[in-house]
């Protein structure tokens, strides 16, 4: 007998049933009398069938249920894009046949997990109304039958209620307590896979632009608007661009590049080579960009200001946005330097952590008596990466290795739990001046050393940065930056400890899922553009007028 709990998936006999309903039917009672009363009450039978798919699949499903939020840290790539587009096929190919119920009775969890594994490829093929709805249907499933435990599928619930949400733009918030009125450009393909596109520290595209759509400043009529945001996933979609026999991509026989699962791979990505043409394509859809000279526009800038990748995506941006507000990561941008950031207009924003990620590190921020390392820095050097063999800075970095009271080096599995056993991070500067690495620090409970002098810090009205931070000078990295270190911490323990609290209570204005409270990144950011509609002119270049 089927169990009352998954009568939703049964069509009944009430009315007179259809061919195709009576064979629907019949399909799924078979499908729950081929498993044991067990397996039936929990859900988890998954036998497969000739109707759906076969049991060693739904093994592979299972294998990535605790997962499906997850995206590898900076994996921006068709590699990463080719595992949902697997389970948008699946999925496809269940809605295509109008089967659901008949793939839910065999594997109930199973098809969840599909769902949500399918999103981001969703979201890409058929829109974000669509990808909303799949992960509406895909939450209800989860809270009509939520014991995943009982079946032996593990499907994280915290990803449900506020990354998810947020994504995908069914998060609202009161923009911090603003009354500032902001337009948001619905700007199409330029901001197309805001799911995939969340992941790592180009993430703060996706995240503020969901954010202020969802919040209440944002207004639908362009006339009442202080500020217009120009949502643009520029960093994510220029990354996506295929490499030359790119490691572990199912690629199209006869073609180095594409592959043959993600569809109509050529058009998922922009190329370097067109990156100022298509600059030029986002403001021509515009409409509102002239009334102001662009003044009241905001662009976001995610990578090393307008270069992504080793590619200025903007050379011409002096004759099109000069006076546009530009919230970025980086305010120098390599080959550009201080022209192109000007802090009257622009602000510097923080990069973007995933919240796994911040939780992690969290987990391991031991209190001051516990931490064994004075400092530590763990990532690209000039020993293990091209791209660093003239980052002087990360160079002088490798005298300290042979120290037992500091940790430096390469990659380490281990990272999380140094960061959260060190007194203080060290923050050099790599290819550009700013790195995430100074974020990251805060959830660690780790104080920052910043060794990058170019480096502009965000939220300096709201931020006392000397009392939680040290920045010295990038080019003194020696014996004497360790024996300094070394006496903070042993003759000046209450002021190590002080700065230690301080970075702790500070943590918040880096947390990009921290929505509320009194400190967000989004009110850091918001606190910037309020100075900035303030101050800013009424009119610039009028055409004419008269009494």
């Amino acid at each position: 007998m089927l169990s009352k709990s998954v009568a939703f998936v049964v069509l009944t006999a009430a009315a007179q049933l259809s061919a195709d309903e009576e064979l629907l039917a019949r399909e799924i009672v078979q499908l729950f009398e081929g498993g044991n009363s067990s397996c039936r009450s929990s859900f988890s039978c998954c036998n497969g069938s000739s109707a759906t798919v076969s049991a060693e699949l739904w093994d592979h499903v299972k294998a990535f249920a605790h997962n499906y939020h997850v995206r590898e840290l900076l994996d921006s790539t068709p590699r990463m894009l080719e595992r949902h587009y697997t389970f948008y096929n699946l999925w496809d190919r269940m809605k295509q046949a109008g089967s659901m119920q008949v793939f839910a009775a065999d594997c109930y969890y199973g098809v969840v997990s599909m769902l949500l594994n399918a999103l981001p490829a969703i979201e890409f093929e058929d829109g974000l109304h669509v990808a909303q709805e799949v992960f509406l249907t895909a939450a209800e499933m989860l809270e009509r039958n939520n014991d995943t435990e009982g079946a032996n599928w593990t499907i994280p619930r915290e990803p449900l209620q506020l990354q998810m949400p947020l994504f995908l733009g069914l998060l609202p918030n009161n923009c911090a307590g603003s009354a500032l009125r902001i337009y948001v450009y619905d700007t199409k393909k330029f901001s197309a896979g805001s799911v995939f596109c969340s992941a790592g520290q180009w993430g703060v595209e996706v995240l503020l632009h969901r954010y202020f759509a969802a919040s209440s400043c944002r207004t639908l009529d362009p006339n009442q608007a202080d500020l217009f945001l120009v949502p643009d996933y520029r960093a994510c979609h220029l990354h996506l661009a295929p490499t030359y026999m790119h490691k572990g991509l199912t690629r199209i026989e006869g073609d180095d590049y594409h592959s043959q699962i993600i569809r109509n791979h050529k058009d998922k990505y922009r190329r370097p080579a067109e990156a100022e043409e298509q600059f030029q394509e986002l403001l021509k859809s515009l409409p509102y960009l002239d009334r102001k000279k662009g003044m009241d526009h905001v662009f976001i800038f995610s990578d090393q200001g307008f270069i992504v990748n080793f590619t200025h995506t903007f050379p011409s941006w002096r004759d099109n946005i000069p006076h546009s507000i530009f919230l970025t990561t980086e305010a120098f941008t390599p080959g550009c330097g201080p022209s192109c950031f000007s802090p009257w207009k622009d602000a510097i924003i923080p990069g973007h952590i995933d919240l796994d990620r911040i939780q992690l590190i969290a987990s391991y921020n031991q209190p001051t008596s516990n931490r064994s390392f004075l400092f530590n820095f763990h990532g690209r050097l000039p020993v293990n990466h091209d791209y660093y063999e003239k980052v002087t800075v990360r160079k002088a970095l490798l005298q300290f290795d042979e120290l037992a009271d500091v940790s430096v080096g390469g990659f380490i599995e281990e990272y999380f739990e140094v960061m959260g056993s060190s007194h203080f991070c060290l923050v050099p500067e790599g290819t550009s001046s700013w790195t995430n690495h100074l974020y990251e620090s805060f959830f660690a409970g780790c104080i920052p050393l910043i060794l990058s002098d170019r480096y502009v810090l965000p939220f300096q009205d709201l931020i006392d940065w000397p009392s939680l931070s040290i920045r010295w000078p990038q080019e003194a990295v020696a014996i004497e930056m360790y024996l300094y270190v070394k006496d903070l911490v042993v003759n000046q323990r209450p002021l190590v400890e002080a700065m230690k609290q301080r970075v702790d209570a500070h943590a918040c204005w880096f947390n990009f899922y921290q929505l509320d409270g009194p400190c967000s990144p989004y009110k850091g950011i918001l606190h910037d553009l309020e100075k900035r509609s303030r101050g800013m002119p009424r009119y610039l270049h009028p055409t004419h007028w008269v009494p």
